[in-house]
């Protein structure tokens, strides 16, 4: 066994971008920016448009006319678009080196447990190749001792040219030449608040935090921080936390495109939401015996005042039924919804999953149950061959003005992502972070 075994951070480089540039090739040789939900923040930029100045985080109408006199493709995010990518490249990588030594940080990064430290260049061109291959998204790789030092390492590998997108520097004799070149507020979970505060105590870069005293730096950053410092020093202290497929639960949740207050609006997004989670669910051949429905107002402009709450349906028995899991969904709407408010977000959220095979039976109409289990599979089978909602419940109306803003929408041959999973057989099921 190794006792120090590398680990190895793969990062997609501009992923929403990459994203959008892989189904829409006119992009490859424009400048890209995709914005947030609602079109408010800048949330994803090609290197074109980085050179232009433009921040992480940018409200659009800081930068539009900067961005529309260089031809910037400016795109509305599209997110289902973004799984779809992020579950191919985690395929390539379980199948490539296994399905235990693989940790989904985040929908655009993993960790690796590589094992033997040994020709790691040779591993991280042939991970950057065969992702580029088989799902047309770059990506860059880093190697070290630890998670911070990976992390560091592929942040490095992105931005040099030597490197060219790969760098291994675990037990390298040039670690510490990087940490000297790292401001410290570019070490991971860092940050600008925590950067300020060792600055104040005259700790500038990541070299000098390294060879600080850890139990000086727990004094006033607390335990994160005298990790950090062992960390920087090769001693693991975040150990990689294998992905498992293990479905806790399924939620759907928006921020609506502005605030609404009718009760039949807020419904008709409540089941919008329910059959989406639904379609996932009875892909991945589970049912559900919990459903919980949430209500939000804006947080930014609470008037009459901010209001958020939550209420859960507990059935006795599981269902996988589009039309009986309504009337649960309807039950904790009533309970929630007060209308005198205007309401901003909302999501539902399936809960207690387990695989159709194993739950119990029914005391009554058991018969009527199988038999609405089948038409609910087949109605899925059908809207995955002809297309979304084709056939569909009359509860479900037609979109409303809850839908996010997407000014700037690919077209919908792009946004249109397949649906021959909707989850079935990924490798993984774990909630993963966001950007």
């Amino acid at each position: 066994m190794v006792k120090n075994r590398a680990i190895a951070l793969v990062d997609c480089n501009n992923f929403f971008v990459s994203c959008e540039r892989a189904v829409n090739k006119d992009l490859q040789n424009r400048p890209v920016a995709v914005l947030s939900n609602n079109d408010g923040c800048i949330i994803s930029r090609s290197e074109e448009v980085k050179k232009l100045g433009v921040q992480m985080a940018t409200p659009l109408f800081q930068v539009r006319e900067l961005l529309e006199k260089y031809n910037t493709a400016i795109i509305s995010c599209n997110h289902g678009l973004y799984r779809e990518f992020s579950d191919k490249v985690q395929n390539v990588l379980v199948e490539d080196l296994g399905d235990k030594v693989v940790e989904l940080y985040s929908i655009d990064e993993a960790f690796l447990d590589v094992g033997t430290p040994d020709k790691l260049k040779l591993l991280g061109d042939h991970l950057k190749s065969k992702i580029l291959k088989e799902t047309q998204i770059p990506v860059s790789v880093g190697f070290a001792t630890t998670k911070t030092l990976a992390k560091l390492a592929n942040k490095i590998a992105k931005t040099s040219e030597k490197a060219n997108g790969v760098l291994d520097l675990y037990n390298s004799p040039y670690t510490d030449l990087a940490l000297q070149r790292t401001d410290v507020r570019n070490i991971w979970g860092v940050g600008s608040r925590y950067a300020a505060h060792l600055k104040n105590h005259g700790i500038n870069t990541a070299y000098e935090l390294k060879n600080t005293d850890p139990e000086q730096i727990r004094s006033y950053l607390h335990v994160f921080g005298a990790r950090t410092v062992m960390e920087l020093n090769g001693i693991k202290c975040l150990p990689l936390e294998i992905t498992e497929k293990d479905n806790k639960s399924i939620a759907h949740t928006r921020t609506f495109g502005h605030t609404i207050s009718s009760f039949c609006d807020i419904k008709n997004a409540i089941f919008y939401f329910t059959t989406r989670a639904l379609e996932k669910m009875r892909w991945n051949n589970l049912s559900t015996k919990t459903v919980t429905v949430f209500l939000k107002t804006d947080r930014f402009n609470p008037v009459p005042y901010y209001y958020s709450n939550a209420y859960s349906y507990n059935s006795v028995y599981h269902s996988d039924i589009t039309s009986e899991i309504y009337k649960w969904v309807t039950v904790c709407l009533e309970k929630v919804f007060r209308p005198e408010l205007r309401y901003k977000r909302a999501g539902i959220v399936l809960s207690e999953l387990t695989s159709v095979e194993s739950i119990s039976l029914r005391l009554y109409e058991q018969v009527n149950f199988e038999r609405w289990h089948k038409l609910s599979k087949l109605i899925d089978e059908v809207n995955l061959r002809y297309g979304r909602d084709i056939i569909k419940l009359a509860a479900l109306q037609d979109k409303g003005g809850w839908q996010s803003q997407s000014t700037f929408r690919s077209n919908d041959e792009n946004h249109s992502t397949s649906r021959e999973h909707l989850g079935l057989g990924k490798t993984f099921s774990k909630s993963v972070r966001f950007l």
